[in-house]
């Protein structure tokens, strides 16, 4: 028995007649008789009660075809979700993500893509920027957003933004007046720059930067976080160098400036370890370079 006797015998079960029946399945009326034929003799028992005017289905016939349309209902789901499977439309996704994405890209990203693919659950898992690639590697997540802050030799990635620098300032500071402002005027400033171990490729890009514009900046104050950076500019304590995606965020007391120029600049990659990644998964990259490409087109390089 396979699933073509089952689909010949709920033909013939739900027209009782075997001429309509053939017909629904476009084959023709004796194969069609031969095969429920077998299908009884397999069983062992009486599924149709013949006579010479019309058949009508036995007591066994009526409990073979409320199973018989189960399982058929189940293999269609079957194919159907295995379709779906290979379409990346459903399944498990571990995506990684670090503070700063969390209120910058992550928010359109997966908004868009949860509205794409509702069969698919994300489960969102936190770490520190420098930690991300390592918890691809442990297996803890299928995909990450990850910048260079360590050597990403070992993953395959995608560039998701590549962003220049901007100057948050307090609003009363004379830069607010400003147009646009130069790295070099920046040289009497307090620079609130990142730290070397939460944050080295924003520290080294910001040091580099200050170098060309012939002065280095006070290292005095330091601080892990670009959100953090935010709140002490609001506060009057200094100005910060940040990437112009953080520009959604509105804080009291502080305004965004351009910076003439645009060597200083922020980059970020989707990563993943898998050889041969999933349709799930590079369905994901996908959308999500989408989104990127709309929504942050006029401040990526």
């Amino acid at each position: 028995m396979d699933l073509r006797h089952l689909r010949y015998f709920v033909a013939v079960a739900e027209e009782l007649h075997f001429t309509k029946a053939a017909a629904r399945l476009h084959i023709s009326q004796p194969p069609l008789s031969r095969q429920i034929l077998e299908l009884e003799q397999e069983l062992g028992v009486t599924l149709l009660i013949r006579t010479r005017r019309h058949i009508e289905l036995s007591n066994a016939g009526r409990v073979f075809l409320e199973k018989a349309r189960q399982i058929l209902l189940a293999a269609d789901s079957a194919i159907v979700e295995t379709q779906r499977a290979q379409r990346g439309e459903i399944g498990r996704l571990a995506v990684g993500f670090f503070e700063q994405t969390a209120y910058t890209l992550l928010p359109p990203i997966l908004r868009t893509y949860q509205e794409n693919f509702p069969g698919v659950e994300v489960q969102l898992r936190w770490f520190p920027v420098i930690e991300q690639v390592q918890a691809l590697m442990r297996g803890e997540i299928d995909i990450a957003f990850v910048r260079p802050v360590v050597d990403l030799e070992g993953v395959s990635r995608e560039m998701l933004l590549k962003e220049p620098f901007v100057l948050a300032v307090p609003s009363t500071h004379a830069f607010a007046r400003q147009d646009v402002v130069s790295i070099d005027e920046c040289a009497g400033e307090r620079i609130i720059n990142y730290t070397q171990s939460l944050a080295p490729d924003y520290h080294a890009g910001i040091n580099l930067a200050c170098a060309k514009a012939g002065f280095v900046p006070k290292a005095d104050l330091e601080v892990g976080q670009v959100y953090t950076a935010l709140g002490l500019v609001s506060a009057g304590v200094g100005v910060a160098f940040v990437p112009s995606s953080v520009q959604r965020l509105r804080f009291e007391n502080l305004v965004y400036k351009p910076l003439r120029e645009r060597q200083l600049r922020s980059e970020v990659f989707l990563a993943w370890t898998h050889v041969n990644p999933s349709s799930l998964l590079m369905a994901f990259v996908e959308s999500s370079k989408r989104i990127m490409k709309e929504q942050f087109s006029t401040n990526a390089e």
